[in-house]
């Protein structure tokens, strides 16, 4: 069942986003997320699948750090900007908004596709702006990828294309990897300003908790995978020389995002989470998964849109109901 429901989205996702670039087109994919956030990076992952799939050339690639217009506008022209999907349209995640916002701003000759994305604003006057920063694009496309984004995005960005689309994480190539010996579950909660307090579900049966980032060995590997972009950001005349370094850098950082999530998650057969995209990525290991809310909703925001598809992954409302799911999970783990 894991994978049909795999295969099912990855379809929807392709006929929402064939319509937006023909075979050989020149883009750029931008806001690479470059950090420790495991789910980002199962993000960058599927959006990368998906742009193979359809045959374009991905000449150009930047984070919000290094990022550099004028080698863009030489690789690109007038091709379209892939804008990075994910949780961060709003004003919670400033550094990736106003990233966005100034390519919106600086490129209006670009078809610009912003990837399905869930909006989170606490300011209204914000959303207010940056709707009217968008509307002065003659050629932007906004996807959403739960429905609360999607009706809010057509209610405030009328002047803009506003398209459903399934998270683009379903689009990694993840290996299947059910199983896990070292205890029953993996509690990954969040430990930011979008969680909830769900440490105190108690689980009557051995586990371990993390949340996303890289730590000892794998942080010291990070900090010298990430050092193209540590000299490109400090001597921004070096980013033209560094951007073969740079795009290899990115490369590495997702895939090691990635490898240490898995790690973490492989550790138990059973998944507690109220992170997102460690509910999708478990999900697509073939893991029993758990998932809780987070303080804006994405988590069951995209589980009723599609992640309740996935027969191994359910959704508590309440402490106590998560408590009894991961209990009956573990039960099921051991027969």
């Amino acid at each position: 069942m894991t994978r049909e429901t795999i295969d099912a989205i990855r379809e929807e996702t392709l006929a929402v986003l064939r319509p937006h670039a023909a075979p050989g087109d020149r883009v750029a994919h931008l806001d690479f997320p470059n950090h420790y956030n495991a789910g980002d990076s199962l993000i960058y992952a599927g959006e990368v699948e998906y742009l193979k799939r359809l045959n374009v050339h991905v000449d150009y690639v930047s984070d919000p750090f290094t990022h550099n217009d004028a080698l863009l506008e030489e690789r690109i022209g007038d091709g379209t900007l892939f804008l990075q999907g994910g949780g961060n349209f709003g004003d919670r995640w400033p550094i990736d908004q106003k990233f966005r916002e100034s390519i919106v701003a600086r490129f209006p000759r670009n078809k610009i596709v912003c990837l399905p994305q869930s909006i989170d604003f606490a300011d209204t006057d914000a959303l207010t702006r940056t709707a009217a920063l968008y509307a002065e694009h003659p050629d932007l496309t906004l996807m959403l990828r739960e429905r609360r984004s999607y009706e809010l995005a057509l209610a405030h960005f009328p002047g803009n294309r506003v398209e459903y689309c399934p998270d683009m994480a379903f689009g990694a190539d993840v290996a299947r990897s059910a199983e896990g010996s070292a205890v029953d579950v993996v509690k990954l909660l969040r430990a930011d300003s979008e969680s909830l307090g769900h440490e105190s579900v108690k689980i009557d049966a051995s586990s371990v908790q993390y949340d996303w980032g890289l730590r000892g060995t794998d942080l010291a590997i990070s900090t010298a995978v990430m050092l193209p972009t540590l000299i490109a950001q400090h001597f921004p005349r070096a980013n033209r020389l560094l951007y073969p370094a740079l795009l290899r850098s990115y490369e590495q950082t997702a895939k090691l995002n990635l490898r240490v999530a898995q790690r973490i998650l492989n550790l138990a057969p059973v998944v507690l989470t109220d992170r997102l995209h460690a509910a999708v990525l478990a999900a697509m290991m073939g893991k029993r998964v758990v998932a809780m809310d987070n303080a804006n909703k994405k988590v069951s925001g995209i589980y009723d849109a599609y992640l309740h598809r996935f027969d191994n992954v359910h959704f508590a409302s309440t402490t106590d109901e998560a408590a009894e799911l991961v209990r009956q999970a573990v039960s099921d783990s051991r027969r």
